[in-house]
């Protein structure tokens, strides 16, 4: 199979100067391999990165996504000296090797999880893929040992399913209710909706909780909690229809306006990722099923030329006419309709 145009222009960028090409470009031309690459051009790019992979860290999703198992042992062959990742190696290769099942990696995966932060998440992140059986009992004493902290390895909690425990799901909602500081909230939102159906109410209570601040894209509690919802299938149709009868209601006292403001602001992260279509690095988190079509007729039309109950429409119902949430809701707006025509474009050029 053929490298793709993206990749092409990778490589050629980096064979014709390297320290010209620009991140923000290169992040740009990563998010299309990975979109539409394949394993061709995992393979093509792995010798650049392996050249300079203190530089290159951008390219290690491509890995991920278009490599297999093999790949996953050239990586860890290069990455990994005396059982640690080399420092020149970023974090994210971690991650790569355990979301391409190389089981192999387990025990080097988990001597990085109380590590450095980058470190550390992406160790967990990578262990979610694999089987961890030789670990289950040093996982559940690493989470007894933090449990209820303000601080801890933000990640590992994602790992309690690992442990077999039931009791974790329930555990893990109270402590993000009584101890986790939000800057710690990403794997506890990721490790609720990791164990199902039967976490799927304290999931959404979470998510829409000012508590739980589902909408920090500071923290990256946003990004998690879109990862969340993405492993529990909830879909934007079902979460806007949720977020509609949380503005309609009248629930939340003295608070309420505060509160809506806050459902309206979560919402508002939840689509911006899903506009982003990022890739999230989670065999278990499925890319959004809906188009952005169909999405920005549900979000976005009115029902009728004189009423206007769009989202936009029912946040100028529920916000002071100048809250800065109404014009980044008018920017998502923009960025979905651009994206719907994207979609329409590529329908209209690979169907030819």
């Amino acid at each position: 199979m053929a490298i793709s145009w993206a990749t092409r222009q990778l490589l050629d960028r980096h064979a014709a100067d390297p320290a010209t090409v620009d991140w923000r470009w290169e992040a740009m031309a990563v998010h299309v391999v990975l979109r539409y690459g394949s394993g061709a051009d995992a393979e093509a790019l792995l010798p650049v990165f392996l050249d300079a992979p203190a530089q290159r860290d951008h390219l290690v999703p491509v890995f991920a996504r278009h490599g297999d198992l093999a790949m996953a042992d050239r990586l860890l062959e290069a990455s990994i000296e005396a059982g640690r990742l080399r420092e020149d190696v970023p974090p994210e290769v971690l991650h790569a090797v355990g979301y391409l099942g190389c089981e192999s990696a387990e025990r080097i995966l988990w001597e990085h999880v109380e590590g450095l932060y980058h470190a550390s998440r992406s160790a967990c992140l990578g262990l979610l893929h694999l089987s961890c059986r030789g670990l289950r009992t040093e996982i559940a004493e690493a989470l007894e040992h933090h449990a209820g902290a303000s601080l801890f390895p933000e990640f590992l909690p994602a790992l309690a399913t690992k442990t077999g425990d039931p009791s974790w799901p329930a555990r893990l909602v109270e402590w993000g209710e009584d101890g986790a500081s939000t800057d710690c909230n990403g794997g506890l939102f990721l490790g609720i909706a990791l164990h199902g159906d039967a976490a799927r109410a304290d999931f959404v209570k979470a998510l829409w909780s000012p508590r739980w601040e589902a909408n920090g894209g500071g923290t990256g509690s946003d990004r998690w909690a879109y990862a969340g919802a993405r492993v529990l299938g909830l879909g934007m149709p079902e979460l806007y229809a949720d977020l509609l009868a949380r503005l309609d209601s009248d629930a939340f006292g003295v608070s309420g306006s505060a509160v809506k403001r806050h459902c309206l602001d979560t919402f508002a992260a939840l689509l911006g990722h899903w506009t982003d279509r990022d890739w999230l690095g989670l065999r278990m988190a499925p890319d959004p099923q809906e188009s952005s079509e169909a999405l920005y007729r549900l979000l976005f039309a009115w029902s009728t030329p004189s009423v206007n109950d769009s989202l936009t429409g029912h946040a100028h119902r529920v916000l002071d006419p100048g809250d800065p949430l109404i014009t980044r809701l008018h920017h998502l707006e923009t960025l979905l309709l651009r994206e719907a025509r994207h979609e329409l474009e590529l329908h209209a050029t690979t169907s030819n």
